[in-house]
């Protein structure tokens, strides 16, 4: 039996990343994560200060406002995807 599961997808030039977020608190984790990683890429040097100094503090609005609203962009892109789990 087969059991579906949510991983977030990240595919860049540093390889491709899989987080599972099957909870909330896993999707909070990976998005967190995945901001950290490109941000420690120098990704976000065009952000707004107090913006990038609350997603950086961990601040779960601003990670996902970043994130959401660059997705898409080359080395950027994510998504959230089903991915199937053999039990």
């Amino acid at each position: 039996m087969n059991r579906s599961v949510k991983i977030l997808v990240y595919h860049g030039k540093h390889g491709d990343q899989y987080w599972l977020v099957d909870t909330p608190e896993r999707l909070a984790a990976a998005m967190r994560a995945l901001f950290a990683d490109l941000d420690d890429w120098g990704c976000y040097v065009d952000e707004p200060a107090d913006l990038l100094a609350a997603a950086r503090g961990g601040d779960m609005r601003a990670v996902k406002r970043i994130l959401e609203s660059r997705n898409g962009c080359e080395y950027e892109g994510w998504d959230i995807e089903d991915a199937e789990i053999a039990e």
